[in-house]
């Protein structure tokens, strides 16, 4: 098969017609079993050769029945791993011997010839389709040919017969194959494979990242794959693999010079040239370059310099793409069950061109959109069509998150006749910090006493990027809050992974902030300058009170001159006891007024900071909480998971009613106390008790019901309102009896009436 001719998979990273479906395989685990053909001596997973669970020798006909393609002479029963003829003992000697070769005629024709292959394939399973390597084999060749309902079957068989979970990303790929993302997410999603670990965990990532960018969520993809180690200067086929579909995710989310340099973090690591990372950085530079150029700078990285893009690997390859993710660990010798060694993909000079089996990876597809359902064979169970709804899932695939379903109790282990208060329902808080857990030198009301009490880890993910992580643990525990190091995450930290992600190892920026942000650079292995004069290759601007003319000025020289600029974070003003303050985002303004430049984004609402708390807290269904609609709500958003705002800070409730649908929380309370209200009493929806209606842009609220219902109910009217047409958010009025009007007032709604 002509590599030109292969649908590219991100993962793997094979050139495409751009007709097919760019994101099939934008990860999925391409053919992460070999089909076990032949002699692999380190096969050694308990899991494989389960006996099947029927007792007794599966009936044969020595031979003469079923006879399937033709079994070249050179072919040999003894070229089989012996462990997976011993999976054959079930069946008799003649049978056994003929199921054998087929298994080895599969592993040698997988990769050049995918269509035969399956045909040896379905002839092993017509004649021993108890036996679960058979399965999984069908499966596997079924898979690379293309057939995704047939491979699903046949995978799914497999497992039932082994209980071998690591099948799980095939499965889930093949529904992505079968325009089935949304079920893809589930399976990841689901408690089994949350299970999955090391390897298969890692596929399933790549698997889960692929189907939310089919199901138009980029973001959430992004978010999938920053679990995973995405640690620069990482070689071989696992890493190239993994920074490959990140790099692809980031383009499918709009972030483009990001994707470019996780290309070139894929280019380098990719020493068995099994993507095609240095060929879509050719493109992506000459989306740009003028008629002619042969080099493009991005964001001051010379992507064509130094031969960093060389000509697209030959057509003709006899390499199979791996379909397992190896995070930065060295291949392994053996298989594992769902994993194909990577390294031995291609024969070495002087080995037999016959692969081991278990180390056969799917070759790809050329036309995945068919879907062919399988005659069944002759002896195939009736129970093959086991359906995806066996695989519990906890997925929730609506707008707001990517973490936490309608049933999340039971990810946590709580009945559903339980009533959950808020912070029953997740495994994590990412707490903002000024204005939602205390206000400069002050905790805010009911903070203190509120953490102490949640039984679930929270984390401090701040906008401010003027200290250190163990310094704002220092301050937090002077304010009485019990804060490690390790619970805060920083703007500043972030912003030095995305210079450390943009520019070489050594290369030296400008910093506008304090010394513990110089730090975090230096930390990253950048070099740190406060003047234009050193030729800066980039400038971090973070908040400092220091910030004057001056050091903006330089600042301007540089980012004039070329230099990449990132900003920690963009807030106009920084909450403090005694008001609102200047903040890093007005100082920002100054230097985009100057230079006419826009700078790269760290903190809230990027995605940056964010990503990287959720990455800390390592949590399944963690919750935002915090009091800015446009950083830490619209920065909840843009990662795909829930958050709750708090009236303790900026934003208002006057503001909450306003705002726009990327800003809007899922939860809304008065203050932290509120994460021991009931989940739905804070939830903004209708609430019972309270009637919301809305005439023009007059919004009345009645009703008695529980106080903490009336702002969610409040705002769940008013954007249907706003966003049916029926009222102006810059015209809202608000007209409120009884308690409600009371509750409004302590709030500092302003009422009409």
């Amino acid at each position: 098969m002509n590599d030109r001719d292969r649908p590219r998979r991100d993962g793997r990273g094979e050139r495409d017609t751009r007709d097919q479906r760019e994101s099939r395989g934008q990860g999925g685990p391409r053919g992460q079993r070999g089909a076990r053909g032949q002699s692999d001596s380190g096969r050694g997973d308990s899991s494989r050769g389960r006996r099947p669970d029927r007792p007794g020798r599966e009936r044969g006909d020595g031979g003469r029945r079923q006879p399937g393609p033709p079994l070249p002479d050179d072919v040999a029963a003894s070229d089989l791993d012996p462990e997976v003829r011993r999976d054959l003992l079930t069946l008799d000697k003649a049978n056994a011997e003929i199921v054998a070769k087929h298994l080895v005629m599969v592993s040698r024709l997988l990769l050049e010839e995918p269509a035969l292959a399956l045909e040896h394939a379905r002839a092993a399973r017509g004649r021993a389709s108890r036996v679960g390597v058979v399965r999984e084999t069908a499966g596997i060749a079924a898979y690379n040919a293309g057939e995704w309902q047939e491979s699903a079957t046949e995978l799914r068989a497999a497992r039932r017969i082994t209980g071998n979970n690591a099948l799980l990303p095939l499965i889930a790929d093949c529904e992505r194959g079968l325009g089935r993302p949304e079920r893809a997410v589930e399976i990841a999603r689901g408690d089994e494979g949350r299970a999955l670990r090391g390897e298969e965990a890692t596929e399933m990532r790549i698997v889960e990242a692929g189907a939310r960018i089919d199901l138009g969520e980029p973001e959430k993809a992004v978010v999938t794959l920053q679990a995973e180690n995405l640690k620069p200067g990482q070689v071989g086929t696992g890493p190239a693999r993994l920074f490959y579909a990140y790099a692809s995710a980031l383009y499918a989310s709009g972030r483009r010079d990001e994707s470019i340099t996780w290309f070139m973090n894929a280019a380098a690591a990719d020493v068995e040239d099994v993507t095609d990372a240095e060929f879509r950085l050719t493109e992506l530079a000459n989306d740009d370059a003028p008629v002619g150029d042969d080099e493009q700078a991005v964001d001051g990285v010379d992507v064509l310099a130094d031969s960093a893009v060389s000509e697209a690997p030959a057509a003709e390859s006899s390499s199979a793409e791996p379909v397992s993710v190896e995070p930065a660990a060295a291949e392994p010798a053996a298989a594992e069950p769902a994993a194909a060694e990577p390294a031995a993909a291609e024969p070495a000079a002087g080995e037999s061109p016959e692969l081991p089996a278990a180390k056969v990876a799917a070759e790809p597809v050329v036309a995945p959109e068919p879907v062919v359902v399988p005659e069944s064979a002759g002896d195939q169970e009736a129970d093959d069509t086991e359906t995806i709804e066996g695989v519990q899932g906890t997925a929730d695939l609506s707008k707001t998150s990517s973490f936490v379903d309608d049933d999340v109790s039971e990810l946590i282990g709580l009945s559903d006749s339980v009533s959950q208060t808020l912070a029953d329902r997740y495994d994590a808080l990412l707490l903002d910090l000024d204005g939602t857990v205390f206000a400069g030198n002050k905790a805010l009301p009911n903070a203190v006493d509120t953490l102490d009490r949640l039984d679930i880890p929270c984390f401090f993910v701040t906008n401010n990027a003027s200290r250190r992580p163990a310094e704002v643990a220092a301050h937090l525990r002077d304010l009485g809050f019990d804060a490690t190091d390790d619970l805060v995450v920083t703007s500043a930290q972030s912003g030095a992974r995305l210079l450390s992600e943009h520019l070489a190892p050594g290369s030296r920026a400008l910093v506008i902030g304090t010394d513990g942000l110089a730090q975090e650079v230096r930390e990253v292995g950048i070099g740190v300058t406060r003047s234009a004069d050193d030729r800066p290759a980039a400038v971090i601007q973070g908040h400092s009170t220091d910030t004057g003319w001056a050091q903006l000025s330089e600042a301007a020289l540089a980012i004039r001159a070329g230099a990449l600029w990132v900003a920690t974070n963009v807030d106009a003003t920084l909450p403090s006891e005694r008001g609102l303050l200047v903040g890093n985002g007005s100082m920002v303004a100054a230097l985009r007024s100057a230079t006419g430049k826009e700078p790269l984004v760290a903190g809230k609402p990027a995605a940056p900071l964010m990503a990287d708390a959720i990455t800390r807290a390592a949590a399944n269904a963690p919750l935002v909480v915090g009091d800015r609609l446009d950083t830490d709500i619209e920065g909840a958003h843009a990662v795909g998971i829930e958050s709750a705002l708090v009236l303790t800070g900026v934003s208002t409730v006057t503001d909450l009613l306003a705002a726009p649908p990327e800003q809007r929380p899922t939860y809304v309370i008065d203050d932290l106390a509120g994460m021991f209200d009931d989940v739905d009493a804070v939830r903004v929806a209708d609430q019972p008790g309270w009637t919301v209606s809305v005439e023009a842009s007059t919004v009345s609220v009645s009703g008695s019901g529980d106080e903490t219902g009336v702002v969610p109910a409040l705002a769940a009217a008013t954007w249907a309102a706003v966003d049916a047409g029926t009222a102006d958010p810059e015209e809202l009025r608000i007209r409120a009896e009884g308690t409600a009007r009371e509750k409004l007032a302590s709030l500092g709604v302003a009422l009409v009436g």
